[in-house]
C-alpha cells in the first residue's frame, strides 16, 4: 500500500548530509583524482531495481530516472507505479509542461513520500542570459554583427561543434541556440559591464528556485541543474552561478549543483569538473557522439563526478517530426543492440552498458511507456513482472 505522506526529509538531516560532502565538492579537480566521497545515501531501495552511485554526491540513484516533459497532477500514476518498483530519480524544470510538471511531481512527493526519492529541478539561467545578450546584439551596427558572426562561425568549424553526429540534432533550432550562446560569449567579453549579473544571474536563480520549491511542495531539491549550457565558456565565466548556489545550499534549499547540456556535452562537462563546485550533470550521450563524449566520461569517473544521461534514444528521431525515425541512424542502432526491443529500449540499453555513467533519464509520458522502459533498469523476474 502506498503511504499518502511519509514526510519531508527534515532540514537538520538535510544539513548533516550536505555537510558531509561540502569539503569534497569544494576541492578543484584539475585533472586529479577526487578525494574519498561520503557514504552512499540510499532511498527507496527495492530488491528488483538496480542502482548506481551519482559520483561524489553519494546518492544511490536508480539506473533509470524519469524526466518531466509530460508529467502533470492528472498524469502521474505511472510515476507512482515506478516509485513502488524502486525508481528514485526525478528530473523536471519550471517550464516543463508549462509548469504542470513540477506540480505533478509535487503530488508524487506528497503521495509517495519526499524521503523516498531524489528530486531535482533546473534553472533556465543560461538561456535567459543568451536572450538578454541577443537584445544587445540587435542594437549593434551591421558591421560589428558580421564580425561577431564570423568569429563564431570560425570557432564552430575549428572545434567541429556542428558535426551532425556530435550535435545530435535533437530538436529544431539546436544549432541556432549554439550560435546564439557563442554570440553572447563574445558580447560578454566586450560589453559585460552592461549586463546586470546580479539581476540576470544570481537573483534569477534564487527566484526560480523559490518558485520551484513552491510548485514541488518541498523545502529543498537534491540536485539543482543549470539548464541548457551550450559552451564551456559559460561555465568558466559565470561565478555568480556558484555564488547563488552556495547561498541556496547554506539555506538548505539545494544540496548539489549540476547542469544539463545537449550541445558540446564533452566540452561543457570538462569545464564543469574544473570548477570543483558542480558535482553532477545530465548530458546528451549516445552511440553517435560516443567518440567525443566517452573520453570525458572516463575522466569524470576517475574524478568521482556524477553523470546522468539524456537523449540516449532521441537521436534516432527526426527532430522536426518525432513520429518518424532517421533510417540510417535507426539501422545503426539495430545492429549495435540486436534483439526484440524498441529503438528507445535499445538506446537506453546501449547507454547502461557503460560503467562510467550513473544512469539514464527516460522521457516517459504514460503507463505503457513506463512498462516498456522502467524494466530495463531492473533484474530478472522483477523486470519481467513489471513489463506485464
Amino acid at each position: 500500500m502506498r503511504t499518502e505522506s511519509c514526510g519531508n526529509l527534515r532540514r537538520r538531516d538535510f544539513l548533516a548530509l550536505s555537510a558531509a560532502t561540502a569539503a569534497v565538492a569544494a576541492v578543484p579537480l584539475s585533472g586529479v583524482a577526487a578525494p574519498a566521497a561520503p557514504e552512499p545515501e540510499w532511498r527507496n531501495k527495492q530488491s528488483g531495481m538496480t542502482y548506481r552511485r551519482l559520483g561524489r554526491t553519494g546518492l544511490m540513484v536508480s539506473s533509470m530516472g524519469m524526466g518531466g516533459d509530460d508529467i502533470a497532477p492528472d498524469n502521474n500514476d505511472f510515476v507512482k507505479w515506478a516509485v513502488d518498483l524502486g525508481l528514485n530519480y526525478f528530473d523536471t524544470a519550471p517550464n516543463y509542461n508549462r509548469g504542470a510538471s513540477e506540480r505533478g511531481y509535487g503530488d508524487v512527493l506528497k503521495s509517495c513520500g519526499r524521503d523516498k526519492v531524489f528530486q531535482n529541478t533546473k534553472v533556465n539561467v543560461f538561456p535567459n542570459r543568451t536572450m538578454v545578450y541577443r537584445r544587445m546584439f540587435q542594437s549593434l551596427d551591421e558591421k560589428e554583427q558580421d564580425q561577431i558572426r564570423n568569429r563564431v562561425t570560425e570557432e564552430i568549424a575549428r572545434r567541429g561543434l556542428e558535426t551532425p553526429e556530435y550535435l545530435g540534432l535533437y530538436f529544431g533550432g539546436q544549432a541556432e541556440g549554439l550560435r546564439s550562446a557563442m554570440i553572447a560569449n563574445a558580447l560578454q567579453e566586450k560589453y559585460g559591464g552592461k549586463f546586470d549579473r546580479q539581476k540576470e544571474i544570481k537573483d534569477y536563480i534564487v527566484n526560480s528556485v523559490e518558485g520551484s520549491l513552491k510548485s514541488l511542495g518541498t523545502d529543498h531539491v537534491d540536485c539543482l541543474l543549470m539548464r541548457g549550457i551550450e559552451t564551456p565558456y559559460e561555465v568558466r565565466n559565470t561565478p555568480e552561478v556558484l555564488e547563488a548556489f552556495e547561498s541556496l545550499k547554506k539555506q538548505g534549499k539545494a544540496r548539489f549543483l549540476g547542469f544539463s547540456a545537449h550541445t558540446d556535452p564533452a566540452g561543457v562537462l570538462e569545464a564543469a569538473m574544473e570548477t570543483g563546485t558542480y558535482s553532477m550533470c545530465l548530458i546528451a550521450y549516445h552511440f553517435l557522439n560516443a567518440k567525443w563524449v566517452e573520453p570525458v566520461l572516463e575522466k569524470a569517473k576517475k574524478a568521482d563526478y556524477g553523470v546522468m544521461i539524456m537523449k540516449a534514444s532521441r537521436v534516432v528521431q527526426n527532430p522536426f517530426n518525432r513520429r518518424q525515425t532517421i533510417p540510417e541512424r535507426a539501422n545503426a542502432l539495430d545492429k549495435l543492440v540486436p534483439g526484440n526491443m524498441t529503438l528507445f529500449q535499445k538506446g537506453f540499453s546501449w547507454v547502461l552498458r557503460n560503467p562510467n555513467v550513473s544512469g539514464v533519464v527516460a522521457g516517459i509520458s504514460n503507463m505503457s511507456m513506463a512498462k516498456e522502459d522502467v524494466p530495463l533498469a531492473m533484474t530478472g523476474e522483477a523486470a519481467a513482472a513489471a513489463s506485464k
